[in-house]
């Protein structure tokens, strides 16, 4: 039984698969990939910064470009869910994710244009294209890895989940420093040819991703009863106060991350 935030509880029916535990081996490696790729705005304001001659306003625009779709993305998300219903319940949690990898690869593919007309607007486009991809596959995902075994371990796996989501952005700085600053870094260049050939392959990654997420063998979800329109979600303050806890950390832990 689940509670869709309206007052009245659904049912949900499951599709039982006997290698459940692979999907969740794969939903892990999805949370290991989002935080890689969020973690790697760090290492782009300090090079963009460099290349385009920025100040400090102006190299944070990478942050909120990318987390302004996030912002957008889960806006227009909420309107739709209270006109017409969740569309993740109505499209599936793995169309959601494999949507939202195929998004994120298309707007790493942005960084290729950006790099040839050298334009920092290009740039902030693309990590906005980046960042709502990365924001629909959050979406389906979350809510999926409570869902993908029983309810009295939902929060387990929400925090090992979690728990690889912070390896990834441990790692996505130092891969990505050596990439941009290193291996690919050429201090006769102008330009930011060295950010070119690394997302590239973070596209590449990303759509070959989609596609295995596709052919993953997911347990299916579906509600017997259509998806709750309205407001109802109001109704619950400790929803509220979690809203704006968690618009205080990320706000702190961006802004932090970045400046330093």
């Amino acid at each position: 039984m689940t509670d869709d935030f309206s007052g009245t509880t659904k049912t949900i029916n499951t599709i039982h698969y006997p290698n459940r535990k692979i999907s969740f081996i794969v939903l892990a490696g999805l949370f290991f990939i989002w935080g890689f790729i969020i973690s790697m705005n760090d290492i782009l304001i300090p090079y963009l910064k460099n290349v385009f001659e920025l100040n400090f306003f102006q190299s944070m625009l990478v942050q909120f470009s990318f987390f302004g779709s996030f912002f957008i993305g889960s806006l227009v998300y909420f309107i739709i869910s209270v006109r017409y219903g969740d569309p993740i319940s109505k499209i599936g949690y793995r169309n959601g994710m494999s949507w939202g990898l195929l998004v994120a690869g298309l707007g790493c593919l942005g960084f290729y244009p950006a790099t040839v007309f050298h334009s920092y607007g290009l740039f902030l486009g693309t990590l906005f294209c980046l960042g709502f991809g990365i924001c629909l596959l959050q979406i389906a995902a979350n809510p999926y890895a409570a869902l993908l075994g029983k309810p009295e371990t939902a929060s387990s796996r929400l925090n090992l989940a979690q728990g690889i989501n912070s390896l990834g952005t441990i790692i996505g700085p130092l891969l990505g420093g050596f990439l941009i600053f290193e291996y690919f870094f050429d201090p006769e260049m102008a330009d930011a040819s060295a950010v070119k050939i690394p997302y590239i392959l973070f596209a590449v990654v990303f759509i070959a991703v989609s596609l295995g997420v596709k052919m993953t063998p997911f347990p299916e979800f579906h509600k017997r009863d259509s998806p709750v329109k309205g407001l109802g979600v109001f109704k619950y303050p400790q929803l509220i106060l979690g809203v704006i806890a968690l618009f205080l950390a990320v706000g702190a832990e961006v802004a932090i991350g970045s400046l330093l």
